[in-house]
């Protein structure tokens, strides 16, 4: 019997890192998952906030944050979260 509500993904959480910044800049989480059932990258990461530089018009929300590593992922993640130091602008990302 074909199940009604089939699961279609289903992720790890592997870690959570807070990234602290001076000024006002708020509390970033970040948080790396193993995917283990669903796209076909083997590691996925997401943020609480996304940023917008100078040279921005609007906040940068990466279209495909994934990787085949847990240290690739992370790097991509630190990638991210470091334009928060020169950020003009944030928002909440509300899937968090």
């Amino acid at each position: 019997m074909d199940a009604k509500n089939p699961m279609i993904e289903k992720y790890e959480l592997i870690k959570e890192i807070h990234y602290i910044f001076d000024n006002d800049v708020p509390k970033i989480k970040g948080r790396i998952y193993k995917i283990l059932l669903g796209a076909n990258a083997q590691y996925t990461w997401e943020i609480n906030y996304y940023c917008r530089l100078a040279n921005e018009v609007t906040v940068y929300t990466p279209s495909a944050p994934f990787a085949d590593s847990e240290t690739a992922i992370q790097s991509l993640l630190d990638k991210y979260v470091k334009r928060f130091e020169n950020a003009v602008d944030w928002v909440e990302n509300e899937n968090y």
